[in-house]
């Protein structure tokens, strides 16, 4: 069973940030495409990826820096994309958004 995935509005200027970022080396559509991989896997079977806070679960990118934080509606089959950080940041930050 696929689920249905949305993207906070704030995780989407997060990963159109990350893109922006990766347009100027010339990578931008190879993280867009990677991105693109791993929310089809968190749809495909969200509860693969470990849970790291309350309900959240992370999911991270093969080859670039980055974690998709997520959480899966109880009752549903609808999955919410809370961000879109890079692993290199400060973690404790973003479960106080």
């Amino acid at each position: 069973m696929s689920h249905s995935l949305s993207l906070r509005p704030r995780a989407l200027a997060e990963l159109q940030a990350a893109r922006n970022g990766y347009d100027l080396v010339g990578h931008g559509n190879s993280f867009l495409d990677e991105l693109e991989s791993v929310l089809d896997a968190i749809q495909a079977m969200p509860h693969r990826f470990p849970i790291v806070h309350g309900t959240i679960h992370r999911a991270l990118l093969r080859r670039y820096p980055f974690a998709v934080f997520f959480r899966i509606r109880p009752n549903t089959s609808h999955v919410v994309v809370l961000a879109v950080f890079p692993q290199r940041g400060n973690h404790a930050r973003w479960p106080k958004r």
